[in-house]
């Protein structure tokens, strides 16, 4: 196997705290914005089965995707001057993740995130988002993000890390991977199509496509064509109904096996990771999919945003069981 370059990740550190109960209900109203609340009881005690502790965030997950496949690696994030934040920073350590960019911000709390998972395996976040929305341009430093790719999930909405990221990229010969959060589409395409021109591949689902293009969501052609007018490479999820990629010749739609979920947290980031570090390896998209899909299908399969993660490369044969189509 050919030497595999480094890669920097730039986003959110969390402490995650899983919580399970039988408890958990869905109740269907059109007083939720999703259409569907995840209820308990008001003033009970509810009994919950499990529950669990672990890191997360995108930074960190997608890094331990590329520290378990050989890739060097260094997070840039910023944590709490505390005990959670201590806690990320030695699981970064212990996964072979470069911590030299980690922000420690005294007087500031690391973010955490409790997770109420329901039996089928859907959850409802609260999330505090403390240290990880602290993190400015001034306060990464960027000459220590060295390798042949930047990788980023969401940086908050904050326009001066996106610029001082795509600066960086430009003057290190980077190429940039980018899986935006809801804070940074809602700034709009306008705002964000001159940054968008460092964008070697960009990694969105559906229901983001559609805000970002102003499309229908179900109009899959149209937020593609729209995307491609910025960027080259189109990374598109949708869930349980499968993943597409488009580099605006060729349209590809992965299939996913249909494995049960026990927890859809870190799918997104497992699944971009799995992705860069497959379009990396192989230099075919084809094949990215299929690592992606099984990456991502091994985490929701598991509880944590990490455990059921990629240890090592997947054979050829676990990779072909991701059927992959062009449309």
């Amino acid at each position: 196997m050919k030497k595999l370059p480094a890669i920097a990740t730039l986003g959110a550190a969390t402490i995650d705290a899983f919580v399970w109960s039988r408890a958990f209900s869905e109740i269907r109203s059109s007083r939720f914005s999703t259409g569907v609340g995840e209820c308990f009881s008001l003033g009970a005690k509810i009994d919950i089965d499990r529950f669990m502790l672990s890191t997360g965030g995108g930074a960190t997950n997608a890094g331990a995707t590329f520290a378990n496949l050989g890739f060097g690696t260094a997070c840039a994030c910023a944590v709490g001057d505390d005990l959670f934040g201590r806690a990320v920073r030695d699981d970064l350590r212990e996964r072979g993740i470069g911590t030299e960019a980690v922000a420690v911000l005294p007087g500031e709390q690391t973010a955490f995130s409790t997770i109420l998972v329901m039996p089928s395996g859907e959850r409802t976040v609260l999330v505090h988002r403390g240290a990880s929305e602290k993190l400015t341009a001034a306060r990464v430093p960027w000459k220590k993000l060295r390798g042949a790719w930047l990788y980023m999930t969401s940086v908050g909405g904050r326009m001066d890390v996106l610029k001082g990221a795509m600066a960086h990229a430009a003057r290190a010969k980077q190429r940039v991977f980018w899986n935006p959060g809801g804070k940074d589409i809602a700034h709009g395409l306008r705002a964000l199509k001159p940054h968008l021109r460092g964008v070697s591949v960009l990694s969105l689902n559906r229901e983001e496509a559609a805000t970002l293009t102003g499309r229908q969501v179900k109009d899959t052609i149209g937020m593609l064509r729209d995307l491609h007018m910025h960027v080259p490479g189109v990374v598109f999820t949708d869930g349980s109904h499968g993943a597409w990629w488009s580099d605006g010749e060729r349209l590809l739609f992965a299939k996913p096996t249909g494995v049960k979920a026990l927890n859809r947290t870190g799918a997104g980031d497992a699944f971009g990771s799995g992705f860069l570090a497959g379009f990396i390896r192989f230099g075919d998209p084809a094949k990215a999919l299929q690592l992606a899909t099984v990456n991502a299908e091994g985490v929701i399969r598991k509880i944590g945003a990490k455990t059921g993660l990629l240890r090592r490369w997947p054979s050829a044969a676990a990779l072909t069981k991701i059927r992959i189509t062009a449309r």
